[in-house]
């Protein structure tokens, strides 16, 4: 083919393409612009700003592509269109965004194959692959870079003969108290650097080897470092008798050590690169590269009609399911009188699930109490079917207010509810006022389930399959103390067993 056939080509693949793009943007505006707000809003993906400048980069330095290769559309590109439209699917029945997210990017990459085909997006394939750090996900690790670094900080304080004393993430020397939060977890730094690791060994190196060893590096540099930096801080603190490290100048400090931290890292990652400036990223001398064919414009359009129409499908398949939340607004929670217990609104611990259909907040005593007893706080939210405005599990919502409690520890173990063994959370929340046990579990199609994920799985698989709309979560808690907790764990186990199935208490008004 003649240069200009080629550039005409590209005219009208760029036309399909750019039509494309706005149909995903307009038929998913609410999953791009919940996007687009994550990267501002959230200072841990602030640098998801700069992912797509950084592959309109990577796209200038091919730019020999634009000259060499004629797009070629390809109906390959319609089966990752079709997956990424199930992902997408899955995560809003779920109200997952980052399952959202990525379902779109999929969608995405998926409308590039099937418009330039796959000699043009084999030779695009590291900028569309790095379109993977759009998605603002990496939350999950929080729990254990938090574990991580809190014995990090334990074993260098044991180290230098400081006496410590841990309760899950909390710390106590002689200085004072310390708490690894989840903003010490070190997520921010961790995903900027395995973005920045990622781009240097495209860019930097040629040979598979040292590309993975740089994104290795990028992963293990700033998690270590994150452990050296709170350890630095305790110190800093213990030694000035809490007069340094407390306040603002935790926070400098932290910036500051980060910032030399990526400074060695990219000179350690630079004294082994092997690839030069001339060296390109295609080799044209191969025949696979040049073999071109003309296509006319009008063979662009079915490619382009069959990508949009499978990106409409999932949102209008929501919309039928949609229509199935009429038959549950006339349900609603009828308690029996004592036992679940007394209204309580005194509690000083309240769970927080927003846009509840129903809360109950009460108050269970012990039979026969004895003196040391106290009543267990009780607490019930009910859903009567879930959105993406009305979801129980979401970011915020939990079973304690996170501005007065903080969890100590959290772990799984089985009790008796519903007349069998099932497995419910217990969690160990401490604030200034004291200590409290927590056990909690999630109703969902009609099933008693502990982990968030399996919850979210099992209302996707209700949504489908036609199950139980109606949700709840249930929490029992008591306070106690270091010489109460195995009779309070036994009261909780006690108050469990005797509660009714939630299905038998769900009812629909006439």
């Amino acid at each position: 083919m003649q240069q200009q056939e080629i550039t005409q080509q590209w005219r009208h693949a760029a036309l399909m393409l750019g039509l494309a793009f706005l149909t995903v943007i307009v038929v998913l505006f609410d999953t791009v612009s919940n996007l687009v707000m994550t990267w501002w809003d959230k200072p841990e993906y602030n640098h998801c700003l700069l992912i797509l400048p950084i592959i309109a980069y990577l796209i200038h330095e091919r730019r020999e592509v634009f000259l060499k290769i004629a797009p070629k559309p390809s109906w390959l590109g319609h089966g990752i269109i079709v997956a990424g439209g199930g992902l997408w699917l899955l995560g809003d029945l779920a109200d997952a965004n980052v399952v959202r997210q990525f379902g779109l990017v999929i969608l995405i990459q998926g409308i590039c194959l099937a418009i330039l085909g796959p000699r043009v997006v084999r030779a695009f394939l590291f900028p569309l692959a790095y379109m993977i750090f759009l998605i603002p996900f990496g939350d999950f690790l929080v729990p254990a870079l938090q574990d991580y670094t809190t014995a990090f900080v334990v074993t260098t304080l044991n180290i230098i003969d400081i006496p410590v004393f841990v309760e899950g993430v909390f710390l106590s020397i002689p200085a004072g108290d310390f708490h690894v939060a989840e903003a010490c977890a070190g997520l921010r730094f961790l995903v900027a650097t395995v973005a920045l690791g990622t781009l240097m060994a495209n860019v930097a190196y040629k040979t598979l080897g040292r590309q993975v060893l740089v994104v290795i590096l990028s992963f293990l540099v700033p998690v270590i470092a994150n452990g050296f930096r709170a350890s630095g801080i305790v110190l800093v603190a213990h030694w000035s008798d809490m007069k340094y490290a407390t306040g603002v100048d935790h926070i400098v400090f932290g910036w500051i050590f980060f910032a030399i931290v990526l400074l060695i890292f990219i000179s350690i990652a630079m004294t082994f690169t092997n690839r030069g400036l001339n060296d390109g990223y295609v080799d044209f001398s191969k025949a696979y590269w040049t073999n071109n064919e003309s296509v006319p414009v009008r063979k662009f359009a079915p490619f382009f009609i069959a990508g949009i129409l499978l990106v409409g499908l999932g949102p209008l398949y929501v919309s039928l399911i949609e229509q199935r939340y009429t038959a549950y607004d006339s349900y609603t929670v009828q308690l029996e009188s004592g036992t679940w217990g007394e209204p309580r609104e005194d509690a000083n611990w309240k769970p927080f699930y927003k846009n509840a259909s129903q809360e109950f907040h009460l108050g269970k005593s012990v039979p026969d109490a004895k003196p040391a007893d106290v009543p267990t706080d009780v607490y019930l939210g009910y859903y009567k079917y879930q959105t993406s405005d009305v979801e129980m599990i979401r970011h915020g919502n939990d079973v304690a207010q996170n501005d007065k409690w903080e969890r100590a520890s959290t772990r799984s173990l089985q009790t008796e509810i519903d007349g069998a063994q099932k497995s419910v959370n217990e969690v160990v929340l401490q604030s200034r006022g004291g200590k409290r046990l927590v056990w909690y579990w999630y109703w969902v199609d009609g099933k008693i389930i502990t982990s968030k994920y399996m919850a979210k799985l099992y209302e996707v698989k209700a949504k489908i399959l036609g199950g139980r709309l109606d949700a709840a979560v249930v929490a029992l808690s008591v306070p106690f103390d270091n010489d109460s907790f195995v009779r309070r764990q036994a009261q909780l186990a006690k108050l469990a067993a005797t509660l009714p199935p939630l299905g038998n208490i769900v009812a629909s008004r006439p």
